[in-house]
């Protein structure tokens, strides 16, 4: 059966509001989302689905999550659409996915949304709808980030997926629960078993609950990392105090993903025969080995923010002045470039 796409409702003042309800017809059903959009200084922007919990509803996701806000500054479009009847189906039998898609094209033809940084979130029973999009459609969605939810049984994907997942460790399900998902997502994405650990996270708060595990780069420059909340209940967390602002960790975990990126091993062989690269911290100097001596250098903290970004002499960077922590350290050029944790005591 062809499943008929019908945009059924105008936008209203779209060049002046920010925020609007979008109506689509999707296989003869009425659906709707709430899409928010900046209102200036758009080019291509990223789209990112936040998909809401059992029961819940597109407008409470906007007001619990609080993306907007990342998103009038990062300047991409926030989609957070209404399940039928408050739920979800996994199975696709009230073709959500078919929505989703809908909604990707709308906001393509309207404020020419880049389909190489199409994103999903979701928490709870969304977040598990999150991964059943994205290990189901992996040509449409470049990343995802799970909260409090694995998507128990989605089909492996034909393709690695960079993922971030965030629970809390008295959520509905054990720790173990969720660890034993991310053990078989590191199959799917090919990482190493054991990961960089940071504890507290961010490393500048000694107040942080939160403890981050980061496996990568796995398979095709894809990540997976984790944010356990030590205490944290079923929630989505933006309370910086003690944990995190979950729609920026989302947010900085995304960008670093494209659908062309993605699809292009960034372990090549002429970099690896060159060995590993091994970043390291003394008295305001990073020191490099692995890499070309006079290569280019990008830093940047776990939020995502660049720090750093020069040309090393004699594999070595000048980088003082910074605060105690974990940062991310990419050394070579575009299409060659490696990553690695740094942590400076």
């Amino acid at each position: 059966m062809t499943r008929r796409i019908l945009l059924l409702a105008a936008f209203g003042c779209a060049s002046l509001a920010s925020a609007q309800t979008l109506t689509l017809k999707v296989a003869g059903a009425s659906r709707t989302t709430t899409l928010h959009v900046p209102t200036s200084g758009l080019s291509k922007p990223a789209l990112v689905f936040v998909l809401h919990g059992l029961g819940g509803d597109g407008p409470g996701m906007q007001s619990s999550t609080q993306m907007d806000k990342v998103a009038d500054r990062e300047k991409f479009v926030v989609a957070y659409p209404n399940a039928v009847g408050g739920t979800w189906d996994y199975a696709g039998a009230k073709n959500d996915y078919a929505f989703l898609k809908a909604i990707i094209d709308s906001t393509v033809a309207r404020y020419q949304v880049d389909r190489n940084r199409v994103y999903v979130s979701g928490f709870s029973q969304g977040g598990g709808e999150a991964v059943y999009a994205a290990f189901s459609y992996p040509d449409i969605y470049a990343a995802v980030a799970p909260v409090s939810s694995v998507g128990s049984g989605a089909p492996t994907p034909k393709r690695p997926i960079p993922i971030l997942l965030t629970f809390g460790t008295n959520d509905l399900y054990t720790p173990a629960t969720f660890m034993a998902s991310v053990a078989s997502w590191l199959k799917i994405d090919s990482c190493a078993a054991t990961p960089v650990v940071a504890r507290p996270y961010p490393a500048t708060n000694a107040k942080s609950v939160v403890t981050r595990l980061s496996y990568g780069k796995c398979a095709q420059g894809t990540e997976i990392v984790v944010d356990s909340i030590q205490g944290g209940g079923h929630e989505w967390p933006n309370n910086t105090a003690t944990k995190v602002n979950n729609a920026e960790e989302v947010w900085a975990f995304f960008k670093k993903f494209t659908l062309d990126r993605a699809s292009t091993a960034v372990w090549r062989a002429d970099l690896v025969s060159r060995g590993p690269l091994v970043v390291t911290y003394q008295e305001g100097f990073v020191q490099l080995e692995g890499v070309d001596e006079n290569c280019q250098v990008r830093i940047s903290d776990p939020s995502g923010r660049l720090l750093a970004s020069s040309q090393a002499t004699n594999g070595r960077l000048a980088f003082a002045a910074q605060p105690h922590g974990v940062y991310l350290v990419e050394a070579g050029e575009s299409g060659e470039r490696r990553s690695v944790r740094m942590v400076v005591p």
